[in-house]
Order: structure tokens, then C-alpha cells, then sequence
């Protein structure tokens, strides 16, 4: 038995009007490493920015707190023996912290003011911290309405070792996300 409806009225090409939808993005959040890989992350999100009028965040977060967490070649070799410091290798690492510090922060403010240069709002931080985590937080104080993040490719095990930013980045978000491949 099949059911029938009736109807009265003939659809044409004419009532079938087809609308696109474009959604607004006043506030882009785009979180980039210091990487040359990033920069395609960054292109899209500037171009997004650009074409949508938006105010553009960048964000690079640092994955621990550089403090007693670098991997310096001077303590290679202590480290078999409690790695001792003396005072002068203490003053040595916290010098190449500084200079990393201060090296992230040109970095920052030279894609801060490639945006600007283009009449784009834009403003950049950096954070400690898990980046996925970091990214989600920051999206939602900030109210973004889009995040800009990058995918490497991993798949299988060593996505499953090393985790993914991206997928936690697109499960977490306060607000819709775009994955860049690169």
C-alpha cells in the first residue's frame, strides 16, 4: 500500500529559489606555531579576515613553561649525575629563554602588523600550556567566532601518540572551526 498526497500547487523553477548563506565572522582567532608550515594557516586566516571585515587574534602557545623545560645541550652530559647546576649554566638558560621569548614576540608582532598593513584589526598573544586547551579558552573569553587552526597529517598510531590540536581544537570549540591542511 503506498500512501498519496495531493497537492494543488505545482512547484516550478520560480518558487524553488536557492539562497546562499554566508556566515559573518566578526572575530577570527588563529592559532599558528612558529613554523614555515604556518604560514598557510596564517595566509587563510588573514584572507577570511580581509574578505569578512573581522577582527583577527593571533595566538601561538608554547607547550610547557620554557623554564626548566628546554633541551639544552649544555646539561646533556650532567644529567647522568643529578644535573647539578652551577650558577653560571642557570644564567646561561635563562638567557636563551629571554632570547626565545623576545624572538616569539617579533615574530608575533611582524604578522600582527602584516594584518594591520592589509586594514585588518589585529592583535596577538602568546600562551603556556596543552595548545588545544589553550586555543578553546581563549576562543571563548575573547568570543571568537571562528578558529583558524592547521593539521599536520598524522594519522594512526603517532596521531594517537602525539595527539592532534586540531581534533580537540574542532571537539572543544566554543564557536564554528576551520582545519587547514598542511
Amino acid at each position: 500500500m503506498t500512501n498519496q498526497v495531493e497537492s494543488r500547487e505545482v512547484l516550478n523553477s520560480e518558487s524553488l529559489e536557492t539562497k546562499i548563506v554566508t556566515p559573518k565572522y566578526k572575530k577570527i582567532l588563529v592559532a599558528i606555531e612558529e613554523e614555515d608550515s604556518s604560514q598557510e594557516v596564517f595566509d587563510a586566516a588573514l584572507y577570511l579576515a580581509k574578505d569578512q571585515n573581522s577582527q583577527l587574534m593571533i595566538l601561538t602557545v608554547v607547550q610547557e613553561n620554557l623554564r626548566g623545560n628546554m633541551d639544552l645541550p649544555i646539561y646533556s652530559e650532567m644529567t647522568g649525575y643529578g644535573a647539578i647546576y652551577n650558577q653560571e649554566m642557570i644564567e646561561l638558560e635563562e638567557k636563551l629563554i629571554q632570547e626565545s621569548l623576545e624572538e616569539l614576540q617579533i615574530w608575533l608582532k611582524r604578522l600582527t602588523q602584516k594584518a594591520i598593513n592589509q586594514g585588518i584589526k589585529a592583535e596577538s598573544d602568546y600562551t603556556y600550556g596543552e595548545p588545544g586547551k589553550q586555543i578553546c579558552t581563549l576562543a571563548k573569553t575573547w568570543e571568537a567566532d571562528l578558529i583558524v587552526v592547521g593539521r599536520r597529517g598524522r594519522n594512526g598510531l603517532s596521531e594517537l601518540l602525539l595527539g592532534s590540536v586540531s581534533n580537540y581544537v574542532v571537539h572543544h570549540a566554543p564557536c564554528s572551526t576551520l582545519v587547514v591542511q598542511h
